[in-house]
Parts: structure tokens; sequence; C-alpha cells
């Protein structure tokens, strides 16, 4: 598969939305977190934002050798046979799947979409600052936009604003194809209704660390207590209890993104989809238990202090030996090694892990992150694009695909075969039992208060306990609840 690294140009592993945010990619996560809970920061324009994002594989075409063409031949026999009327579907983002100039290949969905199907895509583009008024003008305009990608602010509120139509007459959740990811879009349910295209779910954040603290200090290595079950909060916080002391320059927990990790563990959103409708679970007992969990390690000083350092993250920390978990998405390993090893350390010292597991939870839930889209209202062609979709099943899911994007994971970015072993380990966990956790899709005020620093979910862990936050935001987060819910009840 040597090949491999010659012809791809795109990863085939699972990005994580949030991390696609956090390192300038242009991705659509409001949830990336800033100091004091401060407003984040729109990604830059650029027309590879959000490609990232695709599971699948980009494959330039021109040069394929027969193991990389028999691979494509494969996963186009797992498409099903139709005859399309309209074979053009209509795209719409700050990103262009179409290969361009710059020499980006062409990805697999689209090469499967034009074999199979003699398809093709229109993009037409936007900036991240106005896709949301570009959306709207192209679809009162009747253009027939067919498909926009997923960010989380796209649903559910697209839904009760007339940007986003259900998909349940295109797409067959339980066919073959498309039931392994039937559970997540049952999860993300509006008014009984699909509104979401979910072709893949991934781990969200993981659990970065450097062996060689653990080993310097004697701890247990956060993998091994994995494979023996035994990797919960309890030995995440033992391990950390351990090893810190500020005084000594060794810091705990660091990152923007550990809060939501931790708390998606309990398999309890603080704003999910229940019965096609948003519900609230400020008041969740099991909310309460995970924000006391946080609150003890800002107490206990597991938790780095930021303000010291101008309130910015400090990851080179841990190839120091100063730092030990990192809660992050894979995106900061994806890269050539010398990028991501001035952080973290040398290439043989760097692991992850998923999140540690709630020891109080009847399943091991992990935070979500998904490879998904969105049917504009007024699709011109619906039949068009459910077969796009199926192509990007196709593209996500096919083994001979996987193992190309593995070897790129090894040849261009310096993975161990254990780190692309845990990678897949920690995806198949996350789509056993994912939790989507949806705040950022109903309104920006809903959004400012949960994500803020001074009382949102990112409270605890800078040291305010939860009964003062939840206090403080649960009646406004119910009223803003049940106002959405009316707007879904009024849709019919």
């Amino acid at each position: 598969m040597k090949n491999s690294k010659k012809i791809l140009s795109g990863l085939l592993a699972f990005t994580m939305m949030a991390g696609l945010t956090a390192c300038g990619g242009g991705n659509n996560n409001s949830d990336s977190g800033n100091a004091g809970g401060a407003d984040t920061t729109a990604p830059a324009d650029t027309t590879e934002a959000t490609t990232t994002t695709t599971m699948g594989v980009d494959i330039n075409t021109e040069t394929l050798k027969d193991d990389e063409q028999a691979v494509i031949d494969a996963a186009a026999a797992k498409l099903p046979d139709a005859e399309l009327a309209n074979t053009e579907i209509k795209w719409l983002s700050n990103w262009d799947i179409n290969p361009d100039t710059s020499g980006k290949s062409k990805p697999l969905e689209l090469e499967l979409f034009e074999t199979k199907y003699g398809g093709s895509i229109k993009w037409y583009p936007t900036q991240w600052a106005t896709r949301f008024t570009d959306l709207s003008n192209y679809v009162l305009g009747g253009e027939g936009i067919d498909f926009f990608p997923y960010d989380t602010e796209v649903f559910p509120n697209g839904a009760v604003t007339g940007m986003i139509q259900p998909v349940d007459d295109y797409i067959d959740y339980d066919s073959e194809l498309w039931s392994p990811v039937k559970a997540a879009n049952d999860q993300m349910l509006l008014g009984g209704k699909h509104y979401m295209l979910i072709t893949g779910v991934t781990a969200d954040n993981v659990c970065i660390y450097n062996r060689k603290t653990i080993e310097d200090y004697g701890l247990d290595d956060p993998a091994e207590l994995y494979a023996d079950g035994n990797w919960t909060w309890d030995t995440f916080k033992q391990i950390l209890t351990d090893y810190c002391n500020p005084d000594e320059d060794r810091h705990g927990i660091d990152g923007w993104w550990a809060e939501k990790a931790i708390m998606l563990t309990t398999g309890v959103p603080c704003i999910g989809l229940k019965d096609g409708k948003v519900v609230s679970n400020v008041n969740d007992p099991n909310m309460e238990r995970v924000m006391n969990f946080m609150y003890d390690l800002y107490q206990n000083n597991l938790v780095l202090n930021k303000e010291p350092f101008g309130w910015a993250e400090k990851p080179e920390f841990m190839g120091e030996g100063k730092e030990m978990f990192y809660p992050c998405g894979l995106w900061a390993l994806y890269g050539a090694p010398e990028i991501w090893t001035t952080k973290f350390g040398a290439v043989d010292e760097v692991m992850f892990v998923p999140m540690p597991k709630d020891p109080e939870a009847d399943k091991y839930y992990l935070g979500a992150s998904m490879d998904a889209y969105v049917m504009c209202k007024g699709s011109a062609n619906p039949e068009g694009l459910a077969r796009f979709m199926d192509c990007k099943r196709v593209a996500n899911t096919d083994e001979g695909v996987l193992a190309l994007g593995n070897e790129k994971l090894k040849n261009d970015y310096g993975w161990t075969d254990e780190m692309v072993e845990m990678q897949a380990e920690c995806h198949r966990v996350t789509q056993e039992n994912p939790v989507f956790d949806v705040y950022t899709g109903v309104n920006a005020d809903l959004t400012g208060v949960i994500d803020s620093g001074e009382n949102g979910v990112r409270s605890a862990m800078r040291g305010i306990d939860w009964a003062t936050t939840r206090e403080t935001i649960a009646d406004f987060v119910q009223g803003q609840v049940d106002d959405f819910n009316s707007k879904v009840e009024a849709m019919g």
C-alpha cells in the first residue's frame, strides 16, 4: 500500500468538528472555548475549510494504481442501482467538494457519484460569516440549493426557521447501508422527522498524554487501564492526584474541550433531543454529579490554571513533562510528525485513549462528532442528493478505503500501529453509544449562557460550584427551550 502515500491528499480518518474550529480549519463548532467564556471566533474563510470533516479519502484518479482502482471498483459495487433524471446537485458552502486549481484531489465519494450515477456537484460559494444569510436568500429566491454542511448552528434551528427540510422520503435508515448510523440519526429527530444526514459518527475528543511522563512518575498507563476495563473517572483522577503539583511545575488537565468531553461521558447532554423536542438537562442529577466531579478537580489543583499564561493553553508542556492530560480532537495529531511532536513529545512517547468512563453510567458513553449534511428547503434534486449521500456512506465505511487511510496515518503523519488501532477503538466505542449536545443549535443567547466560563458548563472547572450555576441559569435555559419547542409544535 505504499503507493497510497502518493495518491491520498485527504485523510481517511474521522475528524473532530470542534477540533477543526480550534485549528483554524474553518469548521463549525462554536464550542471551541475561550478564556472567561468569551465569544468564540468564527474560522477564516477558505475553499478547503471543512474538507477534513469528510471521513472519505481524496483520490487523484490520474495516478491510480491497480490496487487503488480495485478499491474504488469494489466500493462502487456496494452502491444501490439507480438512474437519476437529474444528475446535478447544488452545494452551498465556504469550501468546494470538487477538485480545484490548488492541487486538491477528488474525494472518493465524488468519484463514486460520477462513476455510478453520472453525477456532478455545482458549487455555490459563500463565506463563513455570511453562510446563513446566503442560504436564506437562495431558499427564498427558489434557487433549489440541495445541500449544506452541518455545523453546530444549523440544527435544530434551521428546521424551525424553514432553511432545511426533512429527508425521510429519500433516505431509508433501515437499509443495510444506513442502518449502522440509524441510531445516531434517530437521536436527532425533531418533531418526529429526520433532518440530519449523518453519514458517520466518531469520537469528538480523546485524552492525549505522554507515556514518558507516565513512566517517569511510576503511574498507571491509561492505555493499559483501558485495555483492562479500568479507565474511569476514578483512575483518571488518581493519576492526576499522584502527578500534579503546580508549585513544582506539574500541571493536570489542559485545553478548551475537557469540560464538555467529561460531561458527555454521563450520557446526558446539557441540551438534548427527546421525543422530537429539545430538552434541558440542567436539573438532571447526572449533570450535578459530573459538575461536582469537575469542581473537585479544580479544588484539588488538578486543572491547569491558565491565568498566569495569559489565558492560553499550553500543550507544549506535555512534551516537557509538565502536563498530564490534553482532551482534544484527534486533529491535533494530524499532520507531519515534526508538527505535533513539538507539542506533545516524541513519536514513541505520545499516546491517547477515549475519555474515561463514568463509573456510574450504565454504558460507556462518549461525546460524538459527526460527518453530516442537511437538505436545504426547496431542494431541486433530493433524489440526486440521496444517492450522493449513499456514496458518502460507502466512502466512510469501505474496508479497502479505510486501509488506505491507515497507511496515510503511518506514512505521512508518523503514527504507530498502536495509535491507528486506538483511533479505531475510540470511534468504535463512540458509535455504540454516541452523545450529542445541541445547545449551540437552538439560538445564540442559549449558546452564550451555557458555554460561559462564569455560569455555564465550563464554570465548574474554573472554581464555581454547580448549585450556584444551576440557580443562575436553569430558569433562563428552560424558557429558551420552551420557546423553541413552541416553534417546533407550530411546524405541525
